[in-house]
């Protein structure tokens, strides 16, 4: 994308962002059952760079903003708040075995037990089998006739694509249960919604794709990420 210096992944970065959001509202958790995570990816975060996490908490929810010091930009924003309940319309659900979902759960960067990360966990899951998903790639070829690519990420090395937004609606259960790794040690259902596509090959596309996921005992939480691509005319 034209950056010289080395890049930190957008789900790397906002990792350490959902982790002292989380931290921050647990004292002040409000007595709600479903919670909402939105992020606005502003800026490429910096390898070697020095930034500072700027936050603020008002009733219910915590603010945070990812600043730059050298520059002053804001490169992430994000907020943490109550939210009403889950609804998921997904009818095709795959599953995943407890212990598959235990193994990927070895594999997350942070500590999927602690209440803090667990939902981080989740997310990161969720992102990584919506990427996967054949559906994901069928959309991606969709608004990109004649691209040759096997998977998403040869998609990617193709067309400059650009995430803008990334929204999480879950259980508040995984930030509020004190033992969360029952969750990493249960069966894990999910399906993948439909994409939304606005755009035209001119203009470029902004993709809206989203993975819902439920425990045996209900909804449990849904990823949303939102893709932008460059104009085709300029690549």
């Amino acid at each position: 994308m034209g950056q010289e210096q080395l890049t930190a992944h957008g789900m790397r970065a906002m990792l350490d962002i959902k982790y002292q959001l989380s931290t921050a509202l647990l004292p002040l958790l409000p007595e709600v059952e479903f919670l909402r995570f939105n992020a606005r990816l502003r800026q490429p975060v910096q390898c070697h760079t020095s930034y500072q996490l700027q936050l603020s908490a008002a009733a219910g929810q915590v603010s945070g903003n990812l600043v730059d010091i050298g520059s002053g930009e804001s490169c992430f924003t994000g907020k943490l708040r109550s939210a009403p309940a889950l609804v998921q319309t997904g009818t095709e659900w795959v599953s995943l075995s407890a212990d598959d979902v235990f193994q990927f759960s070895q594999q997350f960067l942070g500590d999927a037990s602690q209440s803090a990360e667990c939902w981080g966990f989740f997310d990161a899951l969720l992102f990584k089998l919506l990427v996967a998903a054949p559906q994901t790639l069928a959309t991606a070829k969709q608004v990109l006739p004649g691209i040759e690519a096997e998977t998403l990420i040869d998609v990617f090395k193709s067309v400059p694509v650009i995430q803008t937004h990334h929204d999480v609606h879950f259980s508040t259960d995984l930030l509020r249960i004190n033992h969360p790794n029952v969750f990493v040690r249960s069966a894990l259902h999910y399906a993948i919604e439909p994409t939304l596509i606005v755009g035209n090959p001119t203009d470029g596309w902004v993709l809206r794709a989203a993975i819902a996921a439920r425990s045996d005992l209900g909804p449990l939480i849904t990823t949303a990420v939102t893709l932008k691509t460059w104009p085709l005319a300029a690549h």
